[in-house]
């Protein structure tokens, strides 16, 4: 196990987002009638929600998005929340009780809240191991996209759909690029609060979100009326899952992992829904599943359509034990789901004209159907190992399944995704390709969706076990009394209580040494992957960056090259690069002009054209490239010694050269004067 750095700033840092995600959210569900820990763990879904569907409003009305805006948002929306409950009470008088569930001892919630902190810190540990610090960069496709929106959001205050788009897609003409941005809209109100870097900031949520699936996993438990050790043996489970860090290494697809983890929440909010009886007891309960799923679909639309799924086997046990509700309360759903729609107007319109874009995009299905079937048991995707003892504890639970009661359909919703995940992994025909296409057919989010429902099966095979020791242990009791079996059971309450509790630990503890601390230094390996000095931007070219923004005016464009790192120098300087992604998809003529031609600049009116119209006076070069097998593009290559560059910084990872138009005398001395030596990178010029 790898023990990370960790600085008091750090902590600063991930308490205050901590604080964003519980609080705002947690007086609107509190003010909306939640307790206990359906409060807690929704409480992120609603400040999601709301600063979601907050952000695109003051967009169009003209507000600039800031710490103050975002306040102002949930002050409003707690009022109204308030004051609808409050009008509701006066009206048709007190609502009927809350859900009646069984209780859970003041032990067995100490017991329960210390395995959630555990398992939050266990993701703490795991994330900051890999990575090695919070302010590392992380080093794949999708990570400078939410970083430059986050940068973007706080420059502009613009919280539109389709603003953080315009870093890379900015050229007149250019389609516009919707994304859902109530991750970015929340990380820049933590950005702006806090003063860190933005990785700083996008780390300091990644290493929340393993305990934020553990928290959400206890309030389904706890709201299905679980015992509490299957709901403390699930959280510690999910945050020993690989596949879980496998959604935050690569990509890392941070807005839809932290859907995957509220996913759960959703299904709390609707079975609150569904039980209330009198009207005035849903009205409450409606609309906080409505603003549940406005925060699925604003964090990422194809979560929504999973939580959807997920929650469907729910719905069927429910109905197929009592038909008669059916009418009534697909109705109720109809209707909260129609209010979820028109408060997410525009991220629905968005989503819809961005729909023809999951055709383009295609993962290889290179697995056999047995060998994924293998993989979704075995907890072994992606890896050579599997994870034996969730494995094992797994099994326990599915041989002991009928004793889950009402939380049976977990396995079913673990079997719609684990399907999906065969088909991703296993197929290519073109039906396997449609029905995974909102996932944009890849196994990695797949089988971390599997992976969540089936850590509440492992739960279940570990408070089984629990049961299984706890008669063993009075069976041994009354035997060294002799006692008859048929006299049992000859505790008082307090002592099967206590036993229920020392037995529970004793199974938890051993749970995390077999698992060798939950699989800790297993998944930090995982972590460890596109972290660190490199491949696409190395500490050198970190500092090169901030150097290039003292140089370069504001405003102007750094002609860059779109498969090395200079793609973080808009998150990382506030500068803005001509290719502001990895990804060239649909990008504007003069960008991809000037990518094919640029070291024909001086014979090349086209090419001097694209670069006035960009306003770029500066070229710069990185030595890491995010693909080990990606090439310089061709118009950048053979820049090193042309007459028309002056190289005005430099250091072995980063060169940057001014353009000197037609008719600009320079002399070789002027070239270096001030650059200080060393060697040049290669341009890729051969």
């Amino acid at each position: 196990m790898i023990i990370p750095q960790f600085g008091v700033a750090d902590g600063v840092v991930v308490i205050a987002y901590v604080a964003a995600l519980l609080v705002p959210g947690g007086l609107v569900g509190f003010v909306g009638g939640l307790r206990g820990w359906t409060l807690v763990a929704s409480a992120p879904l609603f400040t999601y929600a709301v600063s979601g569907i907050a952000g695109p409003l003051h967009s169009a009305m003209g507000i600039r998005w800031s710490p103050v805006s975002w306040a102002v948002a949930f002050v409003v929306v707690v009022v109204v929340v308030g004051g609808l409950r409050l009008v509701v009470r006066r009206r048709r008088g007190a609502p009927e009780p809350g859900p009646t569930m069984p209780p859970w001892s003041l032990a067995a919630q100490l017991a329960v809240v210390a395995a959630t902190v555990v398992a939050t810190l266990v993701g703490i540990v795991v994330i900051l191991g890999g990575i090695r610090t919070l302010g590392a960069i992380p080093q794949d496709w999708d990570a400078v996209f939410h970083a430059n929106g986050i940068r973007y959001i706080a420059t502009t205050g613009d919280g539109s759909l389709y603003g953080m788009g315009l870093i890379n897609w900015y050229e007149p003409g250019a389609p516009p690029i919707f994304y859902p941005n109530a991750y970015h809209l929340l990380g820049t109100v933590v950005y702006e609060l806090t003063g860190a870097t933005v990785p700083t900031v996008l780390n300091a949520h990644t290493v929340l979100i393993p305990g934020l699936i553990g928290l959400s996993l206890v309030a389904l438990v706890r709201r299905y009326g679980g015992r509490p050790i299957v709901a403390a043996g699930a959280a510690l489970a999910v945050v020993a899952v690989s596949s879980v860090y496998d959604l935050l290494w690569r990509g890392p697809l941070l807005p839809f992992a932290t859907g995957v983890a509220l996913t759960p929440v959703l299904v709390v909010l609707v079975v609150d829904m569904l039980d209330a009886q009198a009207l005035r007891s849903t009205l409450r309960p409606a609309l906080l599943f409505a603003l549940g799923m406005a925060g699925l679909l604003c964090l990422h639309p194809a979560i929504l359509i999973g939580a959807v799924l997920f929650t469907l086997p729910a719905l069927v046990q429910r109905w197929w034990t009592a038909p008669a509700r059916a009418p009534r309360e697909i109705g109720l759903l109809v209707v909260a789901g129609v209010l979820a729609a028109i408060a997410c107007t525009a991220q629905l319109a968005g989503t819809l004209s961005s729909a023809g874009n999951l055709a383009a995009i295609s993962w290889p299905a290179d697995l056999s159907t047995s060998t994924a079937v293998g993989q979704v048991l075995t907890f072994g995707h992606g890896s050579d190992t599997i994870q034996l003892w969730l494995t094992a504890f797994l099994l326990v639970g599915v041989l002991t399944y009928r004793r889950l009661g009402s939380l049976r359909w977990v396995g079913f919703t673990a079997a719609i995704f684990a399907a999906l995940f065969v088909v991703a992994a296993a197929s290519s025909a073109p039906w396997a390709k449609t029905i995974t296409s909102l996932w944009w057919n890849d196994r990695w989010r797949l089988i971390a969706l599997t992976a969540v429902p089936l850590c509440i099966v492992v739960g279940h095979g570990l408070g089984e076990l629990q049961r299984l020791l706890v008669t063993a242990l009075s069976r041994i009791a009354d035997a060294a009394r002799h006692r008859p079996p048929e006299a049992l059971p000859s505790q008082s309450p307090t002592t099967q209580r206590v036993l229920a509790v020392a037995t529970s630990v004793v199974v938890l503890l051993a749970f995390v040494v077999l698992t060798r601390g939950l699989y800790t230094a297993r998944d930090q390996a995982r972590m460890m992957q596109n972290s660190g000095n490199g491949p696409a931007v190395s500490g050198l070219e970190i500092v090169g960056m901030e150097e290039i923004a003292r140089i370069v005016p504001p405003g102007e464009r750094v002609l860059n090259d779109r498969g090395d790192g200079s793609t973080w120098l808009y998150a990382l300087t506030g500068l803005q690069p001509v290719a502001g992604h990895y990804d060239g998809f649909r990008t504007g003529p003069d960008a991809g002009l000037l990518a094919q031609r640029f070291n024909q600049y001086p014979d090349d009116p086209a090419v001097r054209t694209a670069v006035q119209q960009l306003d770029i006076e500066y070229v710069q070069l990185d030595a890491g490239f995010l693909r080990s097998d990606a090439a310089r593009a061709p118009g950048l290559t053979g820049l090193a010694g042309a007459d028309w560059l002056t190289v005005v910084y430099r250091n072995p990872d980063v060169v940057l050269y001014r353009i000197d138009p037609p008719g600009t005398e320079r002399t070789s001395a002027e070239s270096r004067a001030g650059v200080p030596a060393g060697p040049l990178l290669s341009d890729g010029s051969g």
